[in-house]
């Protein structure tokens, strides 16, 4: 990675240091450009962007695929985490008394949607944390024979706990259990292989750390899962000969497309194709490790300053997200905040979320600010 050349696509970083992708994150250059390019033909080029955007589309399928090593017609593009949630839950034909595992560390996204089962007698079985960490034997004890599904999240928004999707991957494959993953804390971040893991089903929206923009994200279904999923929704994008408009058949495409049922978010989608590409051509090998590396030095620095790392002290289960507990939190996040260091409040402790063109320059420089906080 040549960061200094990485840096020169991200304006913001001079006017701040912005430690909180975990959140969102800033638009690149070559995002922006993109979209200046579609906005450009929307006001006085073709127009009509219809097929030119289509042909991006087809090419971030692709694009996704690699991302998480599976085939392109096992993506397909919705607005949001949540969006591809609902179609999981009301695709699959549910019966009074099946299980579906949930964990109390996840975030909203993939809790609410398997929430409405509930009505239909559906039990959720809760498996806690423990001191921030999912711990598989917790996973296996709450496993039953009525167990249906289990959801989890890639990485854990609160502290950034990376889950060891391999090996719960491994335990639902035993147990015959549809294996779900919130992937948005992880991918654009770190290694992704849906086949490995041997995960059922991904949701994950692109304005964290695929820094795309808000209202797209990408769904993966693996095949067998998608032949048992009946469509939550129809719409004429989502079928067989689409521009026959007088056919009235409801025949579903045969893959992951079904679920892109009418005109789609092009901007986001551009925006998505343009940021992906800067990921991949960087490479996730190369991201993954220089964020472990600026990991340990903002974990080393703020525990000089005084404060406690929340995630886990195994690397392996580490990832982009560090979380820090310690006095008065909210006053040295409004402090960092006031010098141009960006980062958030979660669970009351500070998440300091870098990515791949911030600098070990950058990392310092809140390591001193947080230690000129707590001896002024």
């Amino acid at each position: 990675m040549d960061i200094t050349e990485i840096r020169k696509l991200f304006p913001i970083t001079a006017q701040k240091v912005y430690l909180n992708h975990a959140a969102i994150s800033p638009l690149s250059s070559r995002v922006t450009e993109k979209l200046e390019w579609y906005i450009d033909e929307r006001m006085f080029g073709v127009v009509d962007t219809h097929e030119s955007a289509v042909g991006i589309r087809h090419d971030l399928r692709k694009s996704v695929a690699r991302l998480i090593n599976t085939q392109p017609e096992n993506i397909g593009f919705v607005t949001n985490t949540s969006e591809g949630f609902n179609w999981l839950v009301h695709g699959l034909k549910w019966q009074k008394g099946d299980q579906v595992i949930l964990f109390d560390y996840e975030f909203p996204s993939n809790i609410y949607p398997f929430l409405q089962l509930e009505k239909q007698g559906v039990e959720m079985v809760w498996v806690k944390n423990r001191d921030g960490a999912i711990d598989i034997d917790d996973i296996e004890a709450a496993i039953t024979s009525k167990t249906r599904l289990l959801s989890i999240s890639f990485v854990e928004y609160v502290n950034g706990y990376r889950n060891n999707l391999k090996a719960i991957g491994a335990l639902c494959k035993a147990h015959q259990i549809i294996f779900s993953v919130d992937g948005i804390q992880g991918n654009g971040a770190l290694h992704m292989d849906v086949s490995e893991f041997q995960i059922d089903f991904m949701s994950n929206g692109a304005a964290k750390w695929l820094m795309g923009t808000m209202g797209v994200a990408f769904v993966y279904i693996r095949p067998q899962l998608l032949q048992r999923l009946e469509p939550a929704f129809a719409g004429w994008l989502g079928v067989e000969n689409a521009w026959d408009f007088s056919s009235h058949k409801l025949d579903y495409l045969p893959d992951a497309r079904r679920l892109e049922i009418a005109t789609a978010n092009f901007m986001g989608i551009t925006a998505l194709y343009e940021s992906l590409a800067l990921l991949l051509e960087t490479g996730l090998p190369q991201i993954e490790a220089h964020l472990l590396r600026l990991g340990d030095q903002l974990i080393n620095g703020m525990r000089r300053n005084g404060l406690q790392f929340m995630g886990s002290e195994n690397p392996a289960r580490r990832s982009g997200i560090s979380s820090f507990s310690g006095k008065d939190i909210p006053g040295l996040a409004d402090f960092l905040m006031a010098r141009n260091i960006i980062c958030s409040v979660r669970n009351g402790w500070l998440r300091v979320s870098p990515h791949f063109y911030n600098s070990e320059e950058e990392i310092q420089r809140i390591i001193d600010e947080t230690a000129l906080f707590y001896n002024s």
